[in-house]
């Protein structure tokens, strides 16, 4: 949840009409039942008006093909295929959370919706579009791009963008942490709330030729066929809705002595956090030692999608590179890079990092791109 935002046109008061000769349908958007965060999106139609459905099987559902030990993907070697939906490669998964690449070659063919999950894009390359019943929401490289699920939306996309995505079956939300008693973003934190972009909604800014809307229930789709626009809203208010947030507007903390991963948590979950490693300066201590330490996962995975820079903890790293770094082993910086830290002053490192608290599996696709030496990299 962030903060409250208004659209558009609505009734004085919820749950009533304007004019009764031209009825608007108000949606209850919400989650968590009636008890979590939620909108009131107001329709010109019905918004349950489907024609009929079918069902379509899933080409990329997350299997597992485990095995022991740390690895390290090489998403870059991934080629472009696919839409926004089909070009989804689950990579890393485990009963509440996917996360995979996707490079998509062509335009969506329909309007999408995810069911069950929460959906969260880092938009590695590219720019483009969000067209949702909430409006227009325009994303560039260095996004993040939250959208809630239920969400009917349509995705714009330049030629050549690439994406890291998660998918969660909780819910996605900024760190409790960085909220005060009122729900406002402390004093502190690494983002501030005008940093938060939303969506505009403009009067029925529909995608022409498209009503048919893909649904997606995890392991397969459900295909919604209809015969009116399902971006009608005229209006919309509350708390839950699509937003982006770009690396640029993020502060990161820095100290004396080396802070550890949480301090860069952007995003939780029940399940998981997400953090983002930025440039920054490097701990101020005359003698620090400005690298990662060495640490046992004890209760968590660790996941870290590498988008751009030097990685000063890891060799044989590149733009694009996925690595696991499972729960009872230790792992940290492979031989050398400890003293080769040591008087550097600062980093030009992005990268995402995801500590999932369930332990995770890889896919028959992640073992395509593995590097079957990695494991070797903190003996050699």
């Amino acid at each position: 949840m962030v903060y409250y935002v208004k659209q558009g046109i609505m009734p004085d008061s919820r749950h009533t009409y304007m004019e009764k000769d031209h009825l608007l349908r108000e949606e209850l958007f919400g989650e968590e039942s009636f008890e979590g965060p939620y909108s009131l999106i107001y329709h010109s139609e019905e918004p349950t008006d489907v024609v009929s459905l079918s069902r379509v099987e899933k080409k990329n559902v997350a299997r597992d093909a485990s095995e022991d030990g740390h690895r390290h993907f090489k998403a870059f070697e991934l080629k472009p295929s696919g839409d926004f939906y089909s070009a989804r490669i689950p990579l890393i998964f485990n009963d509440r959370i996917v996360i995979g690449i996707m490079k998509p070659e062509k335009d969506a063919s329909t309007l999408f919706r995810h069911a069950v999950s929460e959906q969260l894009f880092y938009v590695h390359k590219g720019t483009g579009s969000i067209k949702s019943i909430f409006g227009n929401l325009h994303f560039r490289k260095g996004d993040y791009v939250y959208i809630p699920k239920g969400t009917t939306y349509y995705p714009e996309y330049a030629r050549g963008s690439e994406f890291l995505f998660l998918e969660s079956r909780d819910r996605i939300s900024i760190p409790q942490r960085y909220l005060n008693a009122y729900g406002q973003l402390r004093e502190g934190s690494p983002y501030y709330t005008r940093d938060i972009r939303v969506p505009y909604l403009p009067y029925f800014d529909s995608v022409p030729g498209y009503s048919d809307v893909m649904v997606d229930f995890g392991d397969h789709y459900v295909l919604e066929h209809r015969d009116k626009d399902p971006f009608d809203v005229v209006g919309w208010d509350g708390y839950l809705y699509p937003f982006a947030l770009n690396i640029e507007n993020i502060a990161p903390i820095v100290g004396k002595l080396h802070m550890p991963p949480p301090v860069h948590e952007t995003f939780s979950g029940k399940s998981f956090m997400l953090g983002t490693f930025l440039p920054r300066k490097f701990d101020f201590h005359p003698k620090a030692i400005p690298i990662s330490y060495y640490h046992s996962n004890i209760d968590t995975d660790e996941i870290l999608f590498y988008s751009s820079g030097s990685f000063m903890s890891r060799k044989g790293i590149s733009e694009g590179s996925i690595t696991v770094h499972v729960r009872g082993l230790i792992h940290g910086p492979q031989p050398g890079m400890v003293e080769n830290a040591i008087g550097k002053e600062e980093t030009d490192e992005v990268a995402v990092m995801i500590e999932a608290y369930d332990p995770v599996k890889t896919t028959p696709e992640a073992r395509l791109i593995q590097d079957t030496h990695y494991m070797e990299s903190w003996h050699r």
